[in-house]
């Protein structure tokens, strides 16, 4: 709450489950839950277009790890192409694997992850894409959580960030249009 460009996309100062508020894009087209940690990005690609297109990238220390979120929104007739649209979020996110496939009542939502390894640090990456079933909108969400790999309690909490990460996927709620 320290942050007044990150203020600028909660619907209320006041959280509306323990470690979230609620986000909503500046599109209107959706929202989503926030990490009480998390602060929006105004220097790295925050861009509206009309209505249809919106990108942010989040920031946030959770549990002693680092989270990078890149979510792109679109409302376009374009999101119907799922092959392309799952391609392209594979590209962006380095995503090699397949993508599991789970139905709910407004929405689809394809989820992937993986687990990558540098020298000093282990990624951890939850990738999905989330398409409304009766509408043009789509989101394109890549969370990574990195951890020192001296930091034993960070990378002990991988099943905490995976908990996190599809908390907000599932959260997610188009707003029609």
């Amino acid at each position: 709450m320290k942050d007044d460009f990150t203020k600028g996309y909660l619907t209320s100062t006041k959280e509306v489950e323990k470690g979230f508020y609620e986000f909503k894009s500046k599109t209107g087209g959706y929202t989503m839950l926030l990490p009480v940690e998390a602060v929006i990005s105004k220097d790295f690609g925050n861009q509206l277009d009309e209505n249809i297109y919106e990108a942010i990238i989040y920031v946030a220390e959770i549990d002693h790890a680092s989270i990078d979120t890149q979510i792109t929104y679109e409302n376009n007739p374009i999101t119907k192409n799922l092959e392309e649209n799952l391609e392209l979020l594979s590209s962006s996110s380095g995503y090699k694997d397949s993508y599991s496939k789970s139905k709910e009542d407004s929405k689809t939502i394809y989820y992937g992850k993986e687990t990558m390894e540098s020298e000093e640090y282990t990624t951890y990456k939850y990738i999905s894409y989330i398409k409304g079933n009766e509408s043009d909108q789509g989101v394109r969400f890549i969370y990574g959580a990195s951890c020192k790999k001296s930091d034993e309690s960070c990378l002990g909490n991988a099943e905490e960030q995976e908990r996190i990460a599809k908390k907000i996927i599932h959260s997610i709620a188009f707003n029609r249009k």
